[in-house]
């Protein structure tokens, strides 16, 4: 006979759940796992940047500041603008920030914040994806909307450059805006932990505030007393900065740049804020017109992200105060893939899930199908754009960054630094930093060292400028060279007794170009003895014995003189290097000594510059050619012969 034993209730172990994980928790687990990944190269990528000296005018004032306050300098001026540098746009998160400089006191500690925080914002839309995708359906159909959210998310190509585009605090502001956003959505109480931190990111992370505030009053009933105490707070925010004068960076009020939307051109003043608004309800066509003119980049600057995504009631506001902010503005700049469009970069492709669910839950197969197009314009834009990031951001070469290095080493750190606005970033840890951006006068203090870089970095001051710059330095003003290698010159300057500032040459008339700035491939510079007899020789090899003395000019007509010696034949030539087209050339047949060579130039109208657009409806008109052309002096020598060129000088006529 056979005994039954019976285990007591508590004894006994609960049933094992099942092993079986749904494909949308799959989904989840790769899609953490992708943006973990996607971290490690943003960092491996910054660290690229920071090491090839592509920080420039931006980010050499966040770490200016950030270095300042590290060290104790609680209220920094930033020599970069000309202003304490929390009326920029009250951007307080700074000041923790600093705190990390004793972690990593490189600059290149800002850039991997700015990447943890842009990835992090992707890390909460995700997570809201699935939650959405959840609530449609327990299976494939959930998985896969999540995982197209995702692919959204991964493979737009203006998230590259938003974080190439030196450091903002918009990407601080990104995650807790996110956060805010999420929270609202599902009626958490918890929203407001994330206010503090995100109006801590100054002015404009305020008009995100308000644009979820507003998002909140349209998205449900019961979210309306929140989102309008949000709004408010927002939108308090903003008036007391500009109150104070907290967002000087946005020319004081922000909104001067949009006088011309009321019909009122730059010379009637700046308007008011009720002039303004009642200049364009009587003129609303002016809004339109702008709009309509931009759409190429409207459309680019959401398209990859999924454009049905502005059909999501939560996040239709702040995606409204973005496009209209950026594209309203006068110029491309801001309609340009930027720091200023990363909140559609992390959001869009979230409500562009939620009205792929919505419409799943009615028409199934329409709403994957419509999944499948989105992904494949996604796919698109991103094969296009993607491959023209290290050539849009990545513009100082390897070499020439190295003697940037070695250069950074030899500065030292009390000494002012005045260098080319492209490279001037890594340079930027001390207390006195100005950029070469363009002509005028810049203050000294004591010992300064010039770093410039004609061709190498993204430079606003034109070659000619530069060029004249580095010969003025050599000749005038003393300075003692430092370094001159790899198209990078550096120089150190003590300035005499009394001096306060120091003038850039200015583009009118254009300044005469020193030769031994730009020795061709059968030249090499001959700096020994007086300035004044410093020029550029003859290798004996057949080649441009002196080249890049170019100025950036109007079309029109021009005398072009060289002054050199030659023993035998050479060319002069004028290049119109926008056209790439010869557009003079004298022949000499031998000089008698040193001689003065003069000739008539005319650059013609109708060349600009080519860039890079897009293909088909990929394309996007956000980047602009520089004005006028590239007019450029070069000496050929057919070889054997011994040519010295001195310098060259262009000199508009007519």
């Amino acid at each position: 006979m056979t005994r039954t034993t019976t285990i007591p209730a508590h004894h006994r172990k609960p049933p094992r759940a099942s092993s079986a994980i749904t494909p949308l928790a799959r989904v989840q687990r790769i899609g953490y796992f992708v943006l973990a990944l996607e971290l490690v190269v943003f960092f491996v990528w910054s660290t690229v940047l920071y090491d090839r000296f592509a920080g420039s005018f931006d980010f050499a004032q966040f770490m200016q500041s950030w270095t300042l306050i590290a060290h104790g300098h609680l209220d920094p001026f930033d020599t970069v603008h000309g202003f304490t540098f929390w009326r920029d746009h009250s951007e307080f998160l700074v000041w923790p920030l600093a705190l990390l400089y004793w972690v990593w006191p490189h600059g290149v500690t800002l850039l991997w914040v700015q990447d943890v925080c842009v990835v992090g914002a992707e890390v909460v839309a995700f997570a809201w994806m699935c939650e959405m995708a959840r609530r449609f359906q327990q299976g494939r159909g959930a998985a896969f909307l999540a995982l197209a959210g995702l692919v959204l998310l991964v493979i737009n190509p203006w998230s590259w450059w938003a974080i190439s585009w030196d450091f903002h605090t918009e990407s601080l502001a990104l995650p807790f805006a996110a956060l805010v956003l999420w929270d609202l959505a599902n009626g958490r109480r918890r929203a407001w932990i994330w206010v503090a931190p995100l109006l801590l990111c100054g002015d404009v992370a305020g008009t995100y505030l308000a644009g979820a505030g507003i998002s909140a009053i349209l998205g449900t009933r019961r979210a309306r007393l929140r989102g309008l105490a949000m709004a408010i707070t927002g939108a308090a925010a903003v008036l007391v900065i500009t109150l104070v004068h907290g967002n000087v960076g946005s020319g004081g009020a922000g909104l001067s740049s949009y006088d011309y939307l009321a019909a009122a051109g730059p010379e009637a003043g700046r308007l008011t804020v009720p002039e303004l608004v009642k200049g364009i309800a009587l003129h609303p066509g002016g809004v339109l017109s702008a709009l309509w003119r931009k759409r190429l980049d409207i459309w680019a600057g959401m398209g990859p992200s999924g454009l049905v995504g502005i059909g999501f009631i939560w996040l239709l506001p702040i995606t409204v105060v973005i496009v209209l902010a950026n594209n309203l503005a006068p110029g491309l700049l801001f309609s340009t893939p930027s720091f200023q469009y990363l909140p559609l970069y992390a959001l869009l492709p979230v409500g562009t899930v939620a009205v792929l669910v919505w419409l799943a839950r009615r028409h199934q197969r329409t709403a994957f199908l419509l999944t499948g197009a989105i992904l494949v314009q996604a796919l698109a834009w991103a094969v296009i754009w993607l491959p023209r990031t290290p050539d849009q951001w990545l513009r100082v070469s390897a070499p020439a960054a190295a003697t940037l290095a070695r250069i950074q080493a030899l500065v030292p750190a009390s000494a002012e630094v005045i260098a080319s606005q492209g490279v001037m970033g890594p340079f930027s840890g001390r207390a006195y930093i100005y950029p070469l951006f363009g002509t005028g006068s810049l203050p000294v203090h004591g010992e300064t060292w010039f770093v410039i870089t004609p061709m190498q970095g993204i430079e606003t001051l034109n070659t000619g400028s530069a060029m004249g710059l580095v010969a003025e330095l050599a000749g005038s003003l003393h300075a003692t060279l430092v370094v001159h290698a790899n198209g990078v010159w550096a120089f150190r300057w003590r300035p005499p007794a009394g001096t306060r500032s120091v003038t850039i040459p200015g583009k009118f008339p254009p300044p005469p170009l020193a030769a031994w700035t730009g020795p061709g491939p059968a030249g090499r510079d001959i700096m020994t003895g007086p300035v004044s007899g410093w020029h550029v020789t003859s290798t004996g090899n057949r080649g441009y014995v002196a080249n890049e003395l170019a100025w950036q000019e109007p079309t029109g007509h021009y005398q072009a003189t060289v002054t050199l010696s030659a023993s035998g034949p050479v060319n002069v030539e004028v290049w119109d290097d926008t056209a790439n087209m010869l557009l003079a050339r004298r022949i000499v047949w031998t000089t008698n000594g040193i001689e003065n060579l003069s000739m008539r130039v005319s650059a013609p109208a109708g060349y600009t510059a080519q860039v890079f657009r897009g293909w088909g409806p990929f394309r996007a008109d956000f980047t602009e050619p520089p004005a006028g052309q590239r007019l450029e002096v070069r000496v050929w020598s057919p070889g054997g012969e011994t040519v010295n060129v001195y310098r060259a000088s262009l000199t508009r006529v007519g």
